[in-house]
């Protein structure tokens, strides 16, 4: 009874979470509160199941290396090429409203993890490397991180909280 309870709750949860969608969220992103919402989930769902999910950010960047809002250009090229980068199964949104895009990388084995994440850092590098120019490119940084739930990313000399 507790679980449908709890699954109701959740549900619920990611319901208020979504209302009110960034205007990118046609593209299917997330706004900040719901894709906030889905990485805790994944990251508890992937501590029970024993798998592992990682967050990849892309954000940019001014000349001294600061995080600042993204280009409206440069945010809504960034939406359209990260769902034909990704997996069908990985959650992008906004990990930092107009600052950090982020995809959640879900189900990944720990032998899998450098080589998949990898991977995909790389093709959306080739994808936005024909959409954007050379000074966007510049400035736009594409992290992956192994995301437990429980800290905060390192970016730099930065850390970003998850809560």
């Amino acid at each position: 009874m507790s679980s449908v309870f709890s699954n109701m709750f959740s549900a619920s949860r990611l319901s208020e979470a979504m209302t009110g969608m960034a205007s990118f969220s046609q593209s299917g992103a997330y706004n900040q509160e719901a894709f906030r919402y889905l990485l805790e989930s994944e990251s508890k769902r992937s501590e029970r199941s024993g798998h592992f999910c990682q967050i990849l950010l892309v954000y940019w960047t001014d000349a001294q290396g600061r995080i600042v809002p993204m280009d409206s250009h440069v945010a809504k090229t960034v939406m359209a090429a990260l769902p034909r980068s990704l997996r069908e199964t990985d959650y992008i949104g906004w990990y930092r409203d107009g600052r950090i895009v982020g995809a959640v990388l879900t189900v990944l084995v720990q032998e899998s993890m450098a080589p998949v994440a990898s991977h995909l850092q790389k093709r959306l590098a080739e994808v936005l490397q024909s959409e954007l120019s050379i000074e966007a490119r510049r400035r736009l940084q594409i992290r992956v991180h192994p995301h437990d739930g429980h800290e905060g990313i390192e970016l730099g000399e930065k850390t970003i909280a998850v809560s």
